[in-house]
């Protein structure tokens, strides 16, 4: 057996450790009730091993890689540009609208806007320490980004590029989701909490806890279903009433998520875990929640982004590759050289 080969056992075997009952365990573990995801496939986006969140948008995927924001075509799953340079990238939002897009830098702390045509930057607007996470709300025209280190959410008039508001947080922010009706939510990363917020007037209407929750990162809002859902790091996912605060269910996921993705269509919400799994679950009437699936992805797939039209999933992970010297087999150690997204399409 070489080196790769051993290499390849290796990381199986530390795959089923992380979860075993997903990956290793017997049938009976994994119900049989749909939501069944096929893989279809990678796409490269290449150098470096390093990523953060992905967005789709009109047939691109937008990764925060490294030093730039890498652009791919869907469809040829070629790279047609990037957005750069960028300092720490982490997130974008675009606004199809107006022909934008907008990356954060969190290392020196600014939003860089660029054209949806050419991805050249045009401004460069300073937001504050660690900017990460940035969604945009189209019903109040809002790009907002969430100020990790700087304990903020600010939001940006995309129309003049410029910060409307500048929201303390009673902690460090880590994604944000929109209800449509002029409020956005909030994990609070450091105290497991979500923060409700008024986006025109910049208001902290509430702040609820997530119970069980140690550090929340992906949350999103369903809003067929009016509920927000926050996938935690100590692998569970909590249900939240948004109008309320209510914890109304929590579903057991896989370690180290970083994103929650939900199928309006299908009626899933979607854990991708760093573990190398993927929580499936079922939205029920009456807020009756269950996990679909367990499904096994890729060591490090924590992030996601999802295709409305057709449930495709993308979930990034990396190219795992032997960093060490292949002369000793006591000395073997692992890390990725590239970034990949790879393709998740539901046979139902």
């Amino acid at each position: 057996m070489n080196v790769r080969s051993i290499a390849s056992s290796i990381v199986f075997l530390f795959a089923c450790t992380l979860a075993w009952d997903a990956l290793c365990g017997s049938s009976e573990s994994l119900p049989r009730v749909g939501g069944d995801y096929v893989f279809s496939g990678d796409i490269e986006f290449g150098a470096p091993g390093a990523w953060d969140y992905i967005t789709l948008d009109n047939g691109r995927l937008y990764l925060g890689h490294a030093d730039k924001v890498t652009v791919v075509d869907v469809a040829t799953k070629k790279i047609i540009g990037s957005i750069a340079p960028i300092s720490r990238s982490h997130g974008v939002a675009i606004v199809p609208a107006l022909r934008k897009g907008y990356a954060t830098s969190g290392g020196d702390g600014v939003l860089k806007v660029f054209s949806l045509e050419n991805f050249k930057i045009s401004k460069e607007i300073p937001v504050g320490k660690d900017a990460d996470g940035v969604i945009f709300d189209v019903h109040t025209n809002s790009v907002i980004v969430m100020i990790g280190d700087g304990q903020q959410v600010v939001t940006v008039d995309p129309r003049t590029d410029t910060v409307v508001h500048s929201v303390m947080l009673p902690g460090n922010p880590e994604f944000a989701a929109v209800d449509g009706r002029g409020k956005v939510f909030v994990n609070i990363e450091s105290s497991g909490h979500v923060a409700k917020i008024d986006i025109a007037s910049g208001h902290i209407d509430a702040v609820w806890p997530l119970a069980g929750c140690k550090s929340p990162h992906g949350l999103a809002y369903d809003s067929h279903s009016d509920r927000l859902f926050s996938g935690c790091a100590n692998k569970v996912l909590v249900v939240i009433d948004p109008s309320s605060g209510k914890n109304v269910a929590t579903l057991p996921i896989g370690a180290y998520s970083d994103g929650v993705g939900i199928d309006v269509s299908r009626h899933r919400v979607f854990s991708p875990n760093g573990d190398g799994t993927l929580t499936v679950i079922n939205e029920g009437a009456n807020d009756k929640f269950s996990v679909l699936r367990t499904t096994p992805t890729f060591l490090g797939g924590r992030s996601m982004a999802i295709d409305p039209r057709n449930g495709t999933l993308f979930i990034t992970h990396g190219d795992t590759k032997i960093k060490s010297p292949r002369g000793d087999f006591r000395e073997l150690r692992f890390g990725w050289d590239n970034a990949e997204v790879a393709m998740f399409s539901p046979n139902d």
